[in-house]
């Protein structure tokens, strides 16, 4: 039994050596307020503000707008000019060539001869119309000459009565579709009076169209 004895003082003798290392051992709580350095002088530094974002891209949306009014062929161009000088718009309307599709012309039908074609070009010129094209090209309507072409019927009849009032009696008015190159004005920062008197002239002018676009 003397085996037991021995055992037993054993255990006892380490647990009381644990006892004993458990108390001696430094508070882990304590410690951690020794490994705080300048625990006092510590401050909260607040969140860096985000960085500015960059300046959005100009779209088209954001681009000047212009009031276009046209487009005119060279038989309306002169007057359509005269018209929009008396709203007095200065650098601020300018002229852009525009292809548009004319569907109507005004012309003198085809003549007999290049020579009948040229006589009749000298009256047109007598009578002061002095925009016209002769047709050359071979096909239906070689040595017709063409005084106009226009989008609208309405536009073509109105400068069919101006060439009748000057005494054209031989010019008509005829379906033609083709592709051309018209002239328009672009009118810049319009002011509500000036878009009103624009108005005032597309009514003048029954072929004519206003619409806004890109300035360009």
């Amino acid at each position: 039994m003397r085996w037991v004895f021995l055992l037993l003082l054993a255990v006892n003798v380490g647990f009381g050596v644990f006892v004993y290392l458990r108390d001696k051992a430094p508070n882990p709580d304590a410690q951690f307020v020794v490994l705080q350095m300048n625990a006092d002088k510590v401050q909260i530094v607040p969140p860096r503000p985000a960085p500015a974002s960059a300046p959005a891209p100009v779209t088209a949306s954001a681009r000047a707008i212009c009031i276009e009014w046209g487009s005119f062929g060279a038989g309306e161009l002169a007057r359509a000019q005269s018209a929009l000088d008396r709203i007095a718009l200065g650098a601020r309307a300018r002229r852009a060539q525009v292809g548009v599709i004319a569907g109507y012309w005004v012309y003198v039908p085809p003549l007999r001869s290049q020579a009948a074609m040229e006589r009749k070009a000298a009256e047109l010129r007598d009578l002061g119309v002095d925009e016209y094209f002769p047709i050359l090209e071979p096909g239906r309507w070689r040595f017709a000459i063409s005084l106009g072409v226009f989008r609208s019927e309405e536009g073509a009849t109105r400068f069919l009565a101006q060439l009748r009032q000057m005494g054209v009696r031989s010019a008509t008015v005829g379906e033609r579709e083709q592709r051309v190159t018209q002239t328009a004005f672009l009118i810049s920062e319009a002011t509500d009076e000036e878009s009103a008197k624009l108005a005032d002239l597309r009514n003048e002018f029954p072929g004519s169209e206003l619409r806004t676009v890109e300035c360009r």
